[in-house]
């Protein structure tokens, strides 16, 4: 009974139990690791560097390696943060810093039921490299732009202004304004793709950081000639999808 009294002090709880109660309640990996009650899980993080966090409804936390994302939940990285992510139906994903992501749906069906995934980049970069979903099932949207995916690589760069760049490094996405007034199939591997917040689409072309706001490819899509843990083969290198002056 000595442990017991020992939570007392003239009848009440003691302040030191209280404070050790608040400091386990509030330790943020505790909170990180749980799962919000009723949240559709859609994958699992397998790189985390800096300070990455996950905002679901009005609950946020700070995301490490091994935790749950979820649909509708918005994944942010800070100015040296990178994160990676693989979905439940082997669809990997890697986030650059300063990046906005919003996991908008997902669903896997089994049998002869219907499967979706999209998601929505906000800001920032993100490699993609589809899973086991057919064609259809796969949409990116950005700002400026809607993406249909056949089964491929790429990035995607969006720039302070909201516009979207898409570096093809296989297969083929389909390039639409927001309103669907132009698209455009883009499978020029190495090559750019820019849709402008006026709706128009380009041809792909190499990067020119004069034509961008002095912003390099080196700043644009980070993810060039890297292993990742999503992708461990270094595709490209900057100085083969930049244009020589």
């Amino acid at each position: 009974m000595v442990g017991v009294r020992a939570l007392y002090v003239g009848g009440r709880v003691s302040a030191f139990f209280i404070a050790f109660c608040l400091a386990l309640a509030l330790t943020p990996e505790l909170a990180a690791s749980q799962n919000a009650p009723g949240a559709l899980e859609a994958g699992t993080t397998v790189m985390v560097r800096n300070q990455v966090t996950g905002l679901l409804g009005n609950q946020q936390r700070e995301l490490k390696i091994g935790h749950r994302v979820h649909r509708d939940e918005i994944i942010r990285t800070g100015s040296q943060a990178q994160v990676e992510f693989k979905l439940d139906d082997d669809t990997r994903l890697a986030l650059g810093p300063d990046a906005e992501l919003r996991l908008d749906k997902f669903a896997i069906g089994g049998g002869n039921t219907s499967s979706s995934i999209a998601v929505r980049l906000l800001k920032g970069t993100l490699r993609f490299l589809t899973g086991r979903q057919t064609s259809q099932s796969y949409r990116i949207d950005t700002p400026a732009a809607t993406i249909g995916v056949r089964g491929t690589v790429f990035d995607l760069y969006i720039n302070p202004q909201g516009e979207t760049f898409v570096l093809m490094h296989q297969g083929q996405v389909e390039v639409c304004s927001m309103d669907r007034s132009s698209c455009s199939k883009h499978r020029s591997i190495g090559r750019i793709v820019h849709v402008a917040n006026s709706g128009v689409v380009s041809v792909p072309g190499k990067w020119s950081a004069e034509l961008n706001g002095g912003v390099t490819a080196v700043e644009a899509f980070p993810f060039v000639g890297r292993r990742l843990e999503v992708d461990p083969i270094p595709r490209m290198t900057h100085s083969t999808i930049t244009e020589r002056k």
